[in-house]
């Protein structure tokens, strides 16, 4: 019930004040036009904050963790996790990552964040939560890493029929090198995963 109410309040006050701003514009006179595009706004609205309902509140990186992670350096004994989220399908709502079954970030496009993993096989989950948690389906990628090895993941979000399916690509650090340097680094929920 929670999750509707915030996207019901804000459809509705749109709503509400679209239609009072067209009924002033046109000298008082209140006509269905002004009400259906009242209406037309509200719901727009309110399936726009449903679907971003699923976001959470994320830390930048700050420029020394950014400058290191552009490094491409792994901590000694550890592998390095580059999670970089492009494509504009779906940019405003948070991407819910988890290696293991542990959350480690949360990311908007385009942006990326790096995580220290112990060599061996891992599984990466790629999610969304809220009102788009319905609307998209899951996807899992197994890896495996060595000690001191770089691997770099890119995902994003496709346009499908039913639910618009997420996309995980294993990439490399060459590929991906240029395209960090001029994106945001968001700060992992946890300094190891």
């Amino acid at each position: 019930m929670q999750k509707f109410l915030a996207p019901f309040v804000a459809g509705f006050v749109t709503a509400f004040v679209v239609n009072f701003a067209l009924t002033a514009i046109s000298g008082g006179k209140g006509d269905t036009a002004s009400l259906i595009a009242g209406i037309g706004l509200g719901v727009v609205v309110a399936v726009a904050v449903f679907n971003l309902s699923g976001n959470r509140r994320t830390a930048a990186a700050d420029s020394g963790a950014k400058q290191r992670a552009l490094a491409f350096t792994a901590t000694p004994g550890k592998a390095a996790l580059y999670l970089v989220r492009t494509g504009f399908v779906g940019k405003l709502a948070g991407m819910n990552l988890a290696v293991d079954g542990r959350e480690v970030a949360q990311l908007k496009s385009p942006r990326f964040t790096r995580v220290d993993v112990a060599p061996g096989a891992h599984t990466l989950r790629a999610s969304f939560g809220g009102g788009l948690a319905g609307q998209t389906k899951a996807s899992e990628l197994a890896f495996s890493c060595a000690d001191g090895e770089i691997v770099v993941m890119k995902l994003s979000m496709s346009m499908g029929v039913v639910q618009n399916p997420v996309k995980i690509e294993r990439s490399s650090a060459d590929a991906v090198r240029g395209e960090l340097a001029g994106m945001q680094m968001t700060a992992p929920d946890v300094g190891e995963a």
